[in-house]
């Protein structure tokens, strides 16, 4: 009898060992969502109050529906966060600063923790601070992590973002606690997204592996947390051979108690869990297409065995009718404001296509002809309204949506375009005009050359002007000929004229640093009409309307859809189609 019982003893022992020490959590997690409420595809194809019937995916109210089926089955151990770069993308972001709604709705989605990406400092820290004051006067909104923030003690350009650090509006780290298990987190912008961030300024930001070494120690040894996880919007890459590589397996790799990274900034998407010594590194691609989900057990602060998948956010999945009903009223307040001047608005078609125009591919390595396309918009833009231009240019990492086949509206074609903004109330990075020599133009288009490796953000798409380039000659002797208008560039000293080019202010910035880019190898000027250096970016932005008064700003999105407006309509039912050329 009383071995008998001394099993029964052992037995009960062990279940309650099991029961204490054997702890789940669940977490769910996006990254890279771009402000895209209404999921990736055409605005007319999205239909997420019914299912089976459309190929967008993503979707904030299909989000929220996978959020609440989560949190029933799991009440006390799910975990919701998101890695950065949740606005800007569509037009929703445009009027953040006024509204405040995409990070109220989030809440009211469930979001627990989310971190900053570049792109929240679009418009700079001072509106980003705006965004999060505007947030929270109206409604709650989810915590702000962000550890790597260094804020400048000589401007006052980044004194509104340093005061909700101050007050914890946005911490530094968070502790939470689900299901008993005492939680961690830290948020970080990496090396490449800040180098992508010029409107960041003055804020900067520290080492992410100094920081989260530091952080590390704080909280697991003084603050005893049982799991550490980091969103990074730091990233990584394939490495051609299976693998991967880049910044966050570097973070994991020097730093040896970080339990969890949920990785964002390079839209990868990990059908595995990538593993660096004992640390989970997870990212879902981007534009919420996917909803990581990470389940973990923890047993004695240890991660023990962990489950990932991804869950498509398609049309298997019948959204929210609250969150469905908030975006579509929130839809009429950025029409009646952004597309309404344009004589536009947010559901009627503009144009149509059969075919799609693609963006270069990282994946496959393939060339599409959608930059070719923004850039051929940009000069037929600025040709128009303007003094004409010699070339117009534009990098591939500003155009952030490919145009599907069928009709195409207002939002569809700004997603193309979304990003940053002027000095007037119309979003967008304003377009601008430089001059340089014809010795420069060669200079620039080898620049170009060497730099055209498709999928790259950094792939330069050119209107105007055309090349003829061997790739297999030495650096700098790549490119042979220059033609404008089929006329061949004299590229000697004794050609005195200047060659005008128009892009975004965002990335004639950059023209201006190819000297440190190229290691001093290659130095070009930024002018103004006149030949003087340029010192200031903002003086060369385009008045698309002298009889107005002040400076009238062109968008590139509003280039878009002027230049597809100009193109026939061939079976007269009201849309334009795209030039088959554009195929």
């Amino acid at each position: 009898m009383r071995t008998k019982y001394f099993f029964l003893s052992l037995i009960f022992t062990v279940l309650f060992a099991q029961v204490i020490f054997a702890q789940k959590l669940v977490i769910l997690h996006t990254n890279d969502m771009h402000s895209k409420l209404t999921g990736f595809g055409p605005e007319l194809a999205y239909t997420p109050m019914s299912i089976n019937d459309d190929n967008t995916r993503g979707g904030f109210a299909r989000l929220a529906t996978l959020f609440n089926q989560e949190k029933q089955k799991n009440p006390n151990a799910t975990l919701i966060v998101d890695a950065g770069d949740f606005l800007m993308g569509t037009i929703f972001h445009a009027d953040e600063q006024n509204e405040g709604f995409q990070l109220r709705l989030m809440k009211k989605m469930g979001y627990d923790f989310v971190t900053l990406g570049n792109h929240e400092f679009d418009f700079g820290p001072d509106a980003l601070a705006k965004i999060i004051n505007t947030s929270r006067s109206k409604g709650e909104i989810p915590q702000i992590v962000a550890s790597n923030l260094i804020f400048s003690p000589e401007s006052d350009a980044d004194n509104g973002l340093e005061k909700l650090f101050k007050e914890e509006s946005i911490i530094k780290y968070a502790i939470t606690e689900k299901n008993g298990i005492k939680i961690g987190i830290i948020g970080i912008v990496g090396k490449d997204a800040d180098a992508v961030a010029p409107n960041a300024k003055p804020v900067r930001f520290d080492n992410q592996i100094k920081t989260v070494k530091k952080l590390a120690d704080e909280l697991k040894n003084k603050q005893n947390v049982d799991l550490l996880i980091c969103l990074s919007h730091s990233g990584f890459y394939p490495d051609g051979k299976g693998g991967y590589e880049g910044e966050d397996l570097k973070l994991a790799a020097k730093v040896k108690n970080l339990d969890v990274i949920i990785s964002g900034h390079t839209h990868v998407k990990t059908e595995k869990a990538i593993t660096v010594d004992n640390t989970i590194i997870v990212q879902t691609g981007a534009y919420a297409s996917n909803l990581g989900r990470l389940e973990l057990n923890i047993e004695n602060k240890k991660v023990k065995s962990f489950d990932f998948r991804l869950i498509p956010v398609d049309d298997k999945i019948i959204g929210d009718n609250t969150v469905n009903n908030l975006i579509n009223d929130y839809k009429q307040v950025v029409s009646a404001k952004y597309f309404k001047p344009l004589e536009l608005n947010y559901e009627k078609p503009i144009a149509e296509t059969n075919f799609p125009v693609k963006r270069n591919s990282l994946k496959d390595k393939s060339v599409g002809t959608m930059g070719q396309f923004v850039a051929d918009a940009i000069k037929y833009y600025v040709d128009k309204h303007s003094e004409k231009v010699d070339l117009a240019i534009v990098a591939s990492g500003t155009i952030r949506e490919e145009i599907l086949p069928g009709k195409i509206t207002a939002p569809d074609i700004f997603r193309i375009s979304p990003l940053g903004s002027g000095k007037d109330d119309v979003p967008g990075y304003a377009l601008s005009k430089i001059y340089i020599n014809a010795k420069e133009v060669k200079k620039l288009m080898e620049v170009i050359v060497m730099a055209q490796h498709p999928g790259d953000d950094s792939y330069i798409n050119f209107s105007g002007m055309s090349i003829d380039a061997d790739k297999d000659k030495m650096m700098l002797h790549k490119v042979q000929k220059v033609y404008f208008n089929g006329k061949e560039l004299d590229v000697s000293k004794d050609n005195k004229k200047l060659y005008s080019i128009a892009a975004s202010s965002y990335l004639l910035q950059f023209i201006g640093r190819i000297k440190k880019i190229s290691h001093g190898l290659i130095k070009i000027v930024p002018k103004d009409k006149n030949g003087n250096p340029v010192t200031d970016m903002s003086k060369q932005v385009i008045d698309f309307d002298t009889n107005k008064n002040g400076v009238q700003e062109g968008k590139t999105w509003v280039a878009l859809i002027e230049y597809i407006e100009s193109f026939k309509d061939t079976n007269e039912n009201g849309l334009t189609e795209i030039p088959v050329k554009y195929k």
